[in-house]
């Protein structure tokens, strides 16, 4: 590999040539996290809003599912209850 030598020097329209376009480069990365933070802020809003739903539904779900379990140990109570008088009865 060769190594080239410069004889150039820096000058100040140069370094300010170089900080415009740094500045650009810097300007544009900025923009850019700016959109993505929006679309990641959107996103997020999003599923937090259907992981809402999604809560709500179970919730609901767990509850009703609750009175169920309670409704049918006391249709099992009445059950035995009725099996035994019948019993009695058919044995009259």
């Amino acid at each position: 590999m060769k190594v080239r030598k410069i004889n150039q020097y820096v000058t100040k329209t140069f370094l300010k040539k170089e900080l415009r376009s740094l500045d650009y480069k810097i300007d544009s990365i900025k923009k850019e996290l700016d959109n993505f933070k929006q679309e990641f802020n959107d996103f997020k809003d999003k599923t937090l809003t259907n992981l809402d739903w999604l809560v709500g539904a179970f919730k609901k779900f767990d509850e009703e599912h609750t009175v169920l379990t309670g409704n049918y140990s006391q249709i099992n109570v009445q059950l035995d209850n009725h099996e035994s008088r019948i019993q009695v009865l058919e044995s009259k």
